[in-house]
């Protein structure tokens, strides 16, 4: 299907609403609720209806935080059916009492109505799907506004991405392309849809016109395995896991196995696993590849992915269709292959004077091109203007290995280090169970959570990070598993945290 074929993701969606042998799937393994499309479609409607009887105009912009249960969904998409503008907010932000992020971003959109968001002067509404008109999708243009999301705040106060119908179409065409997505094939998403790749996720599935199944984050993290069995029978499985994800099922399908003989058909059908977020490490992807080929999982499934927000999701792509070719060796850290930019986009790598860098020469990433937002403005047509993703990456044979964010590199003596890459190291030593590099004065401190009933040897791991980049950490200090921030992404809330242990006397003076 072609992102010309409709003018607005609500025309899209509207368009598979015939399909009466699809289903949307919503609920815990305890307790679950599937509608056939045309049910689904007509409940969108009816919620549309409902918002206007409560005073939502098209145009307005109506904030709300996305999750993966059945009213949450159709809270969105009748907002969109409707032609107002939903504005996705985060659960939390590291380090900013909720209520005065959620005031700051009323304050910035000037959001009048609000979903389940009570106060901050807006119009709280209710998804009331009764006996009102039910309007039909709402006209649009591909160049207006579909909805609002915002930056995960790793670095700060999460900044708001306008997104158009025509770069979220152009990139579910892109995600589609890639997966070969179509009638027929599941959906099986299980990250919280406050996120770009669960949000992106759930709504290619359904432009798609794929049976979806959305799977509520923690009773997933919880039961993986009764999810996992709920699409076994599937004709084609299509997922998203960053690489903590794929870490964690790879342990629990390991404790599963200890007590049952694997089953050979349980992930036979799936086709596309995507994997992006966050760095894809090498001994995650073997450990993962090595626990599940006993349960059917072929290593071509997997797809490395660079993504962004910015982008709505998806900016490069790389099938792992051979594993030993899928990292680039050399250093202490084996870098994964992002691939080729997806249809669409454009990417090059330039250097600080705007230079185009050699192979394997770092630079700075810049994408432009149709599915990119328009400028944190609102107003910056990134079709024609480079936009600075913030990352460093370098390309070889045409293909992205990303070094990390410009802003997670600290200089230590004359020599640059990823922060990314001292953490990726320091966790593989004994005892250590998760760690966070922070930058401090002209160096940088290694934060670490231990193992249970475990001692870490901190001088072995200052050595062990001297050695590997010639470079010595400020410190090694013990902290506890709580301290560790994170957004709602996984990523570490660095300044967030720094702060924090300098409060509690932690890191060293200057």
């Amino acid at each position: 299907m072609s992102r010309r074929a409709h003018p607005t993701l609500s025309a899209a969606l509207a368009s598979q609403a015939h399909r009466d042998d699809a289903t949307v799937t919503f609920g815990t393994s305890a307790r679950r609720e599937t509608l056939t499309y045309p049910e689904f479609a007509e409940q969108v409607a009816a919620a549309a209806g409902g918002f206007a009887a409560q005073g939502v105009a098209a145009g307005d912009r109506v904030m709300l935080r996305v999750g993966s249960s059945r009213e949450s969904v159709l809270a969105l998409l009748g907002l969109m059916h409707l032609g107002a503008v939903p504005v996705s907010v985060k659960p939390r932000v590291p380090g900013t009492a909720v209520e005065r992020y959620l005031a700051q971003v009323a304050r910035q959109q000037r959001a009048r109505h609000a979903f389940r968001i009570p106060g901050h002067g807006m119009n709280e509404l209710a998804l009331d799907t009764g006996p009102h008109r039910a309007p039909g999708a709402a006209p649009g243009e591909p160049g207006d506004l579909a909805f609002v999301q915002y930056t995960s705040g790793s670095t700060g106060m999460p900044r708001p991405i306008p997104l158009s119908h025509r770069a979220v179409l152009g990139n579910i065409e892109a995600i589609g392309g890639v997966s070969g997505m179509r009638p027929g094939d599941t959906g099986l998403l299980a990250l919280p849809l406050h996120h770009d790749m669960g949000l992106i996720g759930t709504l290619t599935a359904l432009v798609r016109g794929a049976d979806l199944v959305l799977e509520d984050p923690g009773t997933f993290l919880r039961r993986p395995m009764a999810a996992l069995r709920l699409v076994r029978d599937a004709e084609r499985v299509h997922s998203a896991f960053p690489d903590f994800m794929l870490r964690y099922l790879a342990a629990r399908m390991t404790e599963t196995a200890a007590k049952e003989e694997p089953d050979p058909g349980l992930l036979r059908a799936w086709s596309t696993v995507f994997c992006g977020a966050e760095p894809i490490r090498r001994r995650t992807v073997r450990t993962f590849l090595d626990t599940t080929a006993p349960w059917g999982f072929g290593s071509s499934a997997l797809v490395f992915c660079y993504g962004l927000a910015e982008a709505v999701l998806m900016a490069t792509a790389h099938r792992l269709t051979d594993p030993t070719a899928g990292f680039r060796t050399g250093g202490p850290v084996g870098t994964a292959c992002l691939g080729t930019p997806v249809p669409g986009l454009a990417l090059r790598v330039v250097d600080e004077r705007g230079r185009a860098c050699v192979p394997a020469e770092t630079g700075r990433v810049q994408l432009r091109g149709e599915t990119l937002f328009d400028g944190y403005d609102g107003a910056t047509d990134h079709r024609t203007t480079w936009f600075d993703t913030g990352d460093l990456g370098h390309l070889d044979a045409g293909m992205l290995y990303l070094d990390g964010r410009r802003s997670d590199r600290v200089c230590v003596n004359g020599a640059n280090v990823f922060v990314a890459d001292v953490e990726h190291v320091a966790a593989a030593e004994p005892g250590v169970a998760e760690c966070v590099v922070l930058p401090h004065g002209a160096s940088f401190v290694v934060a670490f959570v231990a193992e249970r009933g475990r001692r870490v040897d901190t001088a072995r791991v200052a050595a062990r990070i001297t050695a590997d980049f010639a470079v010595a950490p400020e410190a090694v200090v013990e902290v506890a598993h709580s301290a560790v921030t994170r957004t709602v992404s996984g990523k570490p809330a660095r300044t967030h945290l720094a702060a924090r242990l300098a409060e509690d006397g932690l890191l060293p003076g200057p």
